[in-house]
């Protein structure tokens, strides 16, 4: 339990705090205050916090944060609670939840990695280095949160602002000494992150994505941007030389920055490397060291995976045998490049790659390894309610490699099947087979496959859900897979 006064340190605060009571938490949702709750009233692009000051007064909030528009939803029997007006409420949670849980990154390790694509992989690839060492060791990203006796599933890349310095203090209390998380652009827009105490940022790639919420690539590549803003000048940043922004994250970062690079040339880079069914081998040459890779993991797009992770752990003194141990001991990662083999002998890859650079590494990856006689089959769909730009990209790229292509649903959301499919179809050249329950296609697909073809089930990954108007509809493309292939695939040329 914090007083208010503490908790609004460093707050930029427009009228003066009335009186000083002990909190007993922080909300930015009205269903969760409780008598001696803060709630903190952020307007949305979707809702806006005002509107709910009423419920948060009825339920006992002893004080409301808001930017001041909040007269109308107040009433004289409502003015014991204390009305306290920020700058910007949004700015201001993120303090508040950091001075209410102590700043709890101030006494870890904390390691953010940003990027379109890269970030779970090269998360988990350094979460396994990291474990080789025998430290302890907290992850959190797309997939959830990791830590020693704690785990949970997160609808979120980033947790919002509350939940984020939460789990971190949970971190903390458990003896973490080092966190590994995944940081979205949404996250970084909405300062969700702005009170996290990064030591290294790491910067995988930027492609086509988001522009539903960012509008230009120019305010995405912002966004992802401040990570690196965030950076003391005693930090790192690990950043990809061969991405076309290189130089201008280099000039806006105070921190010593060390670079990576499959061209060569920097302070790490491949010498050497392979890539078969089974994996990735070769070695790295960083600063005077050489790290020998041995990596189970497959695509051409995990050589940067692994080399972006390699590159942090040794700026963190790692030993170079604990990064050799770690890259091997990280046999797979859920709903990446995630192989199953059926009866007859071929393969489904699930893969949760969603932007057309995405699909171009994956699908590359996927021919290399395909045998002479063997197809590669694609199921895949877009998302509703999202960038429309990038579906008819999507569309030609999978068409580029593919040999069959169903289209399917991918969550929805709020808009209509047949309008996602017209900006698909606007992407063809040639007709492909568009179905209205993805299930069912992943079954009769299966059931088609030849030995040595490939089918890739790509967009989801591990989700469990599909999301359908306002519903979240229980689903899972890995238990769909496993189903079909008990069932036994026929073989049947098609």
């Amino acid at each position: 339990m914090e007083r208010l006064t503490t908790i609004l340190k460093g707050v930029d605060v427009i009228t003066s705090v009335p009186f000083d009571v002990p909190v007993q938490s922080i909300c930015s949702d009205s269903r969760h205050v409780w008598p001696g709750s803060i709630f903190v009233a952020v307007p949305g692009t979707v809702q806006d916090g005002t509107h709910y000051i009423p419920e948060a007064v009825h339920r006992g909030a002893a004080v409301i944060i808001s930017d001041g528009h909040e007269e109308s939803h107040l009433t004289t029997q409502q003015s014991r609670t204390a009305v306290i007006r920020v700058q910007d409420p949004r700015r201001a949670l993120s303090r508040m939840a950091a001075n209410f849980y102590e700043h709890p990154s101030r006494y870890m390790t904390v390691i953010g990695i940003t990027g379109t694509n890269g970030k779970t992989t090269t998360g988990h690839l350094l979460l396994s280095i990291l474990e080789a060492c025998d430290l302890k060791t907290g992850l959190i990203g797309t997939l959830g949160i990791k830590a020693p006796g704690m785990e949970a599933d997160s609808t979120l890349t980033t947790p919002d602002i509350i939940d984020l310095h939460k789990t971190l203090k949970l971190f903390l209390d458990g003896g973490i000494t080092h966190v590994v998380m995944e940081v979205s652009s949404h996250a970084l827009a909405l300062n969700r992150v702005v009170d996290v105490e990064f030591d290294v940022a790491v910067f995988t790639n930027l492609s086509h994505d988001h522009l539903d919420f960012h509008k230009t690539m120019g305010d995405y590549f912002k966004a992802k941007a401040r990570l690196f803003s965030l950076l003391p000048s005693g930090g790192t940043a690990i950043l990809n030389a061969s991405d076309e922004r290189y130089e201008a994250l280099k000039a806006l970062t105070k921190a010593q920055v060390v670079s990576y690079s499959l061209d060569g040339g920097f302070n790490s880079a491949f010498q050497n490397w392979g890539m078969t069914s089974n994996g990735i081998t070769g070695t790295i040459l960083i600063g005077s060291k050489t790290i020998n890779v041995h990596s189970p993991l497959l695509g051409f797009h995990n050589l940067e995976n692994i080399l972006s992770a390699v590159t942090t752990a040794w700026s963190l003194g790692i030993p170079d045998e604990m990064i050799e141990r770690g890259i091997e001991a990280c046999e797979w990662i859920p709903g990446r490049m995630e192989r199953f083999t059926t009866k007859n002998g071929s393969t489904v890859i699930i893969d949760y790659a969603h932007t057309p650079d995405a699909y171009h590494k994956l699908f590359l990856s996927l021919k290399s390894i395909l045998s002479k006689e063997g197809r590669l089959w694609v199921i895949f769909g877009c998302g509703g309610d999202r960038d429309h730009e990038k579906r008819p990209l999507m569309a030609s790229m999978v068409e580029q490699y593919a040999d069959k292509v169903f289209v399917t649903p991918d969550n929805p959301r709020t808009e209509s099947l047949e309008t996602i499919y017209a900006d698909i179809e606007a992407g063809f050249k040639k007709n492909h087979t568009f179905y209205t329950d993805r299930s069912k296609a992943i079954h009769e697909t299966i059931a088609k496959l030849r030995p040595g073809d490939i089918l890739a089930v790509v967009g989801k990954g591990r989700e469990n859900c599909q999301l359908v108007g306002k519903r979240r509809i229980p689903y899972s493309d890995y238990e769909t897979v496993k189903q079909a292939i008990s069932k036994g695939s026929s073989g049947d040329a098609n």
